[in-house]
């Protein structure tokens, strides 16, 4: 016949087991809470503030923005500066392009704005980027042939006021067209003498003036100025 154990010896083993299985419960416990305070969640972390559409290619000095975009011969052009908007960069063919070009007028002393961007397309497509400057209204043009695009190294210059790009000589590229005022260098204030709109090709060579009026309101075509090329005539 087997013999029973006495009941102090099953009570104390008993005790034994459930103080055990507490603290291995309390330790699993323990470990959670540290797992989850020592492991942020998803929400808690911030990803470094982004401005869309311009990536990291977009300017100098943060926040960036695009200020002006326009499509050109079926290529997306934008116009990025940085916060003064006293520095930017031309950038072909949209955010996921490589293809980005400096300003240079800024370094002439050019704020950009809204509208210092125009393209205009054509067998050589061109963009220019222009704005006020201490000489006055100051540009650069960009030019594309075949997805390629270069900056000329030549700025242009209208004493006047108004620069754009248009079609003045018969081919299949546009020019440009600086205002300038008909004014002795030494005279000092030149607003109300008589303007004339001069022509250049876009590898920065002079084509020629237009005759003199009295108002820039008066130029063929004002704003975007159009002159034939036969009303041409030698420069000032």
């Amino acid at each position: 016949m087997a013999r029973r154990m006495p009941r102090s010896v099953v009570v104390t083993a008993l005790l034994c087991g459930l103080v055990t299985a507490t603290s291995l419960i309390g330790a699993a416990v323990l470990k959670a809470r540290s797992e989850r305070v020592s492991t942020p969640t998803s929400s808690s972390v911030s990803a470094p503030p982004t401005t869309p559409g311009v990536g990291l290619s977009g300017c100098l000095r943060e926040p960036c923005q695009v200020l002006a975009s326009t499509t050109v011969g079926g290529t997306f052009v934008e116009l990025i500066a940085d916060a003064g908007a006293t520095s930017g960069r031309l950038r072909i063919g949209g955010p996921s392009a490589s293809q980005v070009i400096e300003t240079t007028v800024t370094e002439l002393g050019v704020t950009l704005t809204p509208t210092s961007l125009q393209c205009v397309p054509g067998s050589a497509s061109a963009c220019l980027v222009r704005g006020e400057g201490p000489e006055g209204t100051t540009g650069q043009v960009v030019v594309g042939r075949s997805d390629k695009w270069n900056a000329q190294e030549r700025a242009y210059l209208s004493s006047a006021g108004l620069l754009v790009l248009n079609n003045v000589v018969s081919d299949s590229s546009p020019e440009v067209i600086a205002a300038q005022y008909d004014c002795p260098p030494a005279q000092d204030s030149c607003a109300k003498r008589p303007v004339y709109a001069q022509v250049f090709g876009l590898s920065g060579q002079e084509i020629g003036c237009t005759r003199t009026y009295g108002r820039i309101e008066q130029l063929p075509g004002y704003p975007q100025i159009s002159v034939p090329s036969a009303q041409l005539r030698d420069c000032p």
